[in-house]
């Protein structure tokens, strides 16, 4: 049966005492690498590994003919034969010089003094003491070698060197292994002995101590490390931060492999602020048709739990945990698919993604998705089926309607004057009663929804440089309806209609059919350019859509699954004003655009500038709720998106929609980036007109501001191996800082550290106040060995808050 392999982890496993006067403790080293192979080397900083060679042919090693040159050959009664003067012996890769070489040819010992080298492709040792070898059972003692590994970093020195079973196994005492090009040892490793099994995936050391330059740092009683690249149960390096609200921050993970194709990662995590957290992830692939991971954390009593707490006060005691489980199978050629993403932690544990930060779970707006999927897929056909659910992490958040389950089938066929597709929907919406949120009374309406939409795509024009497409849609909805009595009050004021002051919801069968014509064209020009030594292009791209929808009251249907979108360049193209099936805007509305780009002379794109608005014949009368208010804008938002790569350096992006009506400006961002070898700075801005509560969290009226935030980002080289990188963010509008962070990294060839720190606003789901949380972060690697010690994050342009965002998109670019 074939085995499939999990992606790598490498332990190490050892015991180690900080200091000769402390009892030994169990401690743990972060991930780490086994050493490069020749050829991903940095050639500045080991151009001086040699490559590894291997045998021209199949044959054994053993096998070859030995040739044998010296100055001088002698002879000896006894029949000893002494080899002086330069001397060479050579067996196919195999490579052994001299001084002074003297064999017995009846015991075939060899006994080799002064300037001795030995090279067989996989390691080189020199040494100018002695070398006692046996032809026959190829053991062999060496004293005061220097080794060198082929193809890797890894070198050393040792005072007794014995090479057993064919130089399978190897002994060192009295030696040394480090990873730092010569002359440049940071660290070392000295050990009072080291064996390797070349058949073994680690090493191992006993009486071991870590020297930084001349001074020990660590002592280990036992350690081992990688020689190859596969994987070994055993401890991984520990983890550290700290921060304000967790204070000291370790890790201890324990890798466990438990076969290629299972293995698990057993984590304790000490929190002085928390307590005890124990982590355990379980990894599966017992072929690549199924692969998934079971994890869990628990923490059996939060020290920071009260009942005075109000962040925790939803809970009955301190106990917190997590479970995630994602799954994925696909059976019949990939046709057939599963999928599982699972994420639940404590019922009304609304802070745990806050305080805690799992690396696991799907959010979206404080709602911890709970998917299981399938689908069948053909080249013209696919039918799909999901069960959705969600974990509410806020006791203000309406429940949201589940997906109990949906099930899609859609169809394409392309002929040759047309295009056909088939989209349906059937979907059961209902809600878990038994999780609501602390401040809901009363229970949500709930749904059948099916949808059927044929579509029919006619292209009229199809040339070079211009087209002309009509499409048409029919849309059919049938809602199976059921509304209470006691429906929650956040639901009867929405569906509450501003004039009548009656409930627009309807209980029983509802039903909508409406019919889509739109009409697409564009038309694109282009010129050459002074610009680019003569050889850039320009283009003019006009664009345009008429897009018609008659108009149907549909203020009876609840809203599952609907929001408004948001609007740019690109919706105003689309044929919908709501995402989802709920609402249906009726639209007469003229749709015009310009698009413009400019290529140089090797045709990356260097320059994009787009700008559209749409113009309504006819107002929209469809709301998202009754109580909205209708629109009476005739023409949508004017909206501009422009990217420009001005130089190799320079980079720049802005976005912008303006409401022409108002005169002003509703929403923007933009940002100027510089970028030259390892120096990267950015410049940012958006803003957001609010006129809205966060629907999320509607007794939060300190949320209706206009959001106006500037940040800036840099990671910028101090000296040739020192580079600082950090990040800025504030709100204009409400004077607070969002985010910040520094950091600095020293890095070099066999070892580096990187010391952070960050300031940034923690959110809460409960009291709604974000406090300030600080986190220190330290990371010091030693490569080909490991690292010790955790930023929370590495070297990047991320700020805990907010990701680094490169918004230059343009073909060409790198």
């Amino acid at each position: 049966m074939t085995k499939w392999t999990l992606g790598y982890r490498y332990p190490i496993a050892l015991t180690i005492s900080l200091a000769p006067a402390l009892t030994p403790m169990m401690v743990q080293a972060a991930p780490f690498e086994a050493p490069p192979a020749t050829g991903i080397l940095d050639s500045l900083c080991y151009d001086y590994v040699p490559k590894i060679e291997k045998p021209a042919s199949d044959q054994d090693a053993n096998a070859q003919p030995v040739e044998v040159d010296a100055d001088r050959l002698e002879a000896k009664q006894g029949g000893t034969a002494v080899y002086e003067g330069d001397v060479k012996v050579r067996q196919g890769v195999r490579k052994f010089d001299s001084d002074y070489a003297q064999l017995d040819q009846k015991s075939r010992d060899v006994i080799a003094i002064g300037n001795i080298y030995y090279n067989d492709g996989q390691v080189t040792v020199t040494s100018d003491k002695t070398l006692k070898s046996n032809l026959d059972t190829k053991n062999s003692e060496l004293e005061e070698g220097k080794y060198q590994v082929h193809g890797s970093p890894v070198r050393g020195f040792a005072k007794r060197v014995v090479m057993t079973n064919n130089n399978q196994n190897i002994t060192m005492e009295g030696a040394q292994y480090t990873t730092c090009p010569p002359g440049q040892e940071v660290w070392t490793l000295k050990a009072g002995s080291i064996d390797i099994d070349q058949k073994e995936v680690f090493g191992e050391a006993w009486n071991a101590s870590l020297w930084l330059y001349d001074y020990p740092v660590f002592y280990f009683p036992y350690i081992n490390f990688p020689i190859k690249d596969e994987r070994k149960t055993g401890l991984l390096y520990p983890g550290y931060k700290q921060s304000s609200s967790n204070g000291m921050d370790i890790t201890q993970p324990f890798y466990w492999n438990i076969a290629p194709n299972y293995d698990a990662t057993i984590t304790s995590r000490f929190m002085d602020k928390r307590g005890l957290m124990e982590q355990v992830e379980f990894r599966y692939m017992p072929d690549p048709a199924h692969t998934g991971t079971l994890y869990f954390e628990n923490l059996a009593d939060d020290k920071q739990y009260s009942p005075r707490n109000p962040s925790l006060a939803g809970l009955s005691d301190g106990h917190r945990y997590l479970m995630n489980v994602r799954h994925g199978s696909a059976l019949m050629d990939g046709s057939l698919r599963f999928g599982i993403d699972y994420t639940q932690v404590r019922d009304k544990d609304y802070n745990y993604f806050n305080d805690f930060s799992p690396q696991v779970g799907t959010q979206v707006d404080s709602q911890l998705q709970q998917s299981f999927t399938a689908g069948y897929y053909q080249p013209n056909w696919n039918l799909t089926s999901e069960v959705r659910r969600y974990q509410i992490l806020s006791p203000y958040a309406l429940l949201p309607h589940e997906m109990l389950p949906r099930i899609d089938y859609n169809y394409y066929q392309q002929g040759k004057w047309f295009d056909l597709a088939w989209n349906s929907e059937l979907t059961k919406f209902g809600y878990d009663s038994g999780s609501a949120a602390t401040l809901q009374a009363g229970e949500r309406y709930t749904a059948t929804r099916l949808h059927l939409a044929p579509t029919l795509t006619v292209p009229l024009v199809d040339a070079p440089g211009y087209y002309l497409t009509s499409q048409y849609k029919l849309m059919f909805t049938s809602y199976n309806q059921e509304v209470p009595d006691n429906l929650v009050s956040q639901d009867r004021s929405r569906f509450t209609d501003a004039d009548s002051k009656q409930l627009t919801l309807k209980e029983g069968t509802i039903t909508r059919t409406l019919p889509s014509f739109r009409l697409k064209g564009g038309v694109n020009f282009d010129r050459p350019l002074d610009w680019y030594d003569g050889k850039g292009t320009q283009t003019l791209e006009p664009e345009f859509q008429y897009l018609y929808i008659p108009y149907k009251n549909q203020d009876e249907i609840g809203i599952y699954d609907s929001t408004t979108t948001r609007q740019d360049y690109y919706s105003l193209f689309s044929d919908r004003r709501f995402a989802g099936l709920d609402r249906i805007s009726d639209a007469n509305r003229i749709t015009v655009g310009l698009t413009s780009r400019v290529y140089d002379n090797v045709g990356d794109e260097r320059l994009r500038l787009a700008v559209a608005q749409a113009f309504e014949m006819t107002p929209p009368k469809v709301r998202l709720y009754p109580s909205n208010p209708e629109s009476t804008n005739a023409r949508s938002l004017l909206s501009f998106e422009g990217d420009a790569r001005i130089t190799d350096e320079w980079f720049a992006h802005a976005g912008t929609q303006y409401d022409t009506s108002e005169g002003e400006f509703t929403a923007g961002n933009g940002a100027v980036e510089y970028r030259t070898g390892k120096l990267t700075t950015q410049v940012n801005y958006r803003y957001i007109k609010d006129g809205n509560l966060d629907y999320r969290y509607p007794t939060n009226t300190a949320l209706a501001e206009d959001l106006s935030q500037a940040g800036l980002v840099m990671m910028a080289p101090i000296a040739d191996q020192w580079q600082m990188y950090g990040g800025y963010y504030r709100d204009i509008k409400q004077d607070v800082n969002i985010d910040r962070k520094i950091g600095v990294k020293y890095d070099s060839c066999c070892w580096s550290i990187n010391m952070s720190l960050e300031w940034h606003n923690q959110p809460d789901n409960v009291t709604l106040k974000p406090t300030s949380e600080k986190v220190i972060g330290l990371q010091f690697e030693m490569k080909g060995l490991g690292s010790v010690g955790t930023g929370g994050r590495s070297v990047t342009l991320d700020t805990e808050l907010l990701p680094y965002v490169r918004p230059f998109n343009l073909k060409g670019q790198q």
